[in-house]
């Protein structure tokens, strides 16, 4: 019985410093390599641990509403010197834009030979103006077949643009929009005739931008190629930030038609 007992409590002994070595580590060598093939039917190379462990930063990926790309707004001063360059670049003495006063500030537009989509540029436009003016508003009923507007847009052929005169003497309300020879469009005094050849882009700018020289915007940018009024090779066809800003000013409060430079200058820039 005693030698019984001696051996259990031996074996209780060396169970427990079996446990100690386990938790602690001792005895357990730094390095051991698996020979290849070790177990039957094993494909996996020798695999050699080491102590050293190399830390992989972590990156968090986040999901939920994208972050929108923020545009910068034109600074105070990018504004006013756009909006004198619209509305005296082209050399005039006067502010040209519409009067507030006349029909109310109501501007009507008609188009004759349009197609659809001539329709939904000119509208898209309206909305545009709308928005801007505190002044004016063009009336969204836009009259089609009808050349009984305040503005007419009429759609010719390329060969008939060729026998529109402009008047000269009014140099200020009549322009010639040409590209690389080929006649966009003729803006005279309450009238705009498009080149009906012109297709996509190129018949959308020409469009827009004729349409805005009638409400005053008579000069153009050579800073901004993203423009509608911009004096280079230009297919835009609608308002950018800057532009949508200096059209706030025109038909703003403050300024009235015939407004010298001197005068629009002087307010502009009080502070």
């Amino acid at each position: 019985m005693k030698a019984g007992s001696g051996l259990i409590i031996a074996g209780i002994i060396i169970l427990a410093i079996g446990l100690v070595w386990l938790f602690l580590g001792i005895g357990t060598p730094a390095t051991e390599t698996v020979p290849a093939g070790s177990f039957p039917g094993s494909m996996l190379p020798a695999v050699t641990p080491t102590q050293a462990v190399t830390k992989i930063p972590t990156v968090v990926i986040t999901t939920g509403t994208p972050i929108a790309e923020t545009t910068l707004a034109p600074s105070p001063d990018a504004v006013r010197l756009h909006f004198l360059d619209l509305a005296f670049g082209a050399g005039n003495a006067y502010l040209e834009r519409w009067s507030p006063t006349e029909k109310n500030g109501r501007i009507v537009i008609s188009m004759v030979g349009n197609r659809d989509s001539d329709a939904a540029a000119v509208q898209s436009a309206i909305q545009e103006f709308n928005s801007l003016s505190r002044t004016n508003q063009i009336s969204s009923q836009v009259k089609q077949g009808s050349a009984t507007g305040d503005i007419v847009i009429k759609f010719v052929t390329e060969s008939g643009m060729g026998a529109i005169p402009l008047n000269m003497s009014q140099w200020l309300t009549n322009r010639e929009i040409t590209r690389n020879g080929t006649p966009l469009a003729k803006i005279t005094l309450g009238t705009i005739y498009i080149n009906n050849e012109l297709k996509g882009d190129d018949r959308n700018y020409a469009i827009v931008r004729s349409l805005f020289y009638e409400l005053g915007a008579i000069g153009d940018s050579d800073v901004y190629p993203d423009s509608l009024f911009y004096s280079g090779l230009n297919a835009n066809t609608a308002l950018s930030t800057v532009d949508k800003e200096a059209i706030r000013l025109l038909y703003g409060v403050s300024y009235t038609p015939g407004m010298s430079a001197v005068d629009v200058k002087n307010l502009l820039y009080v502070r």
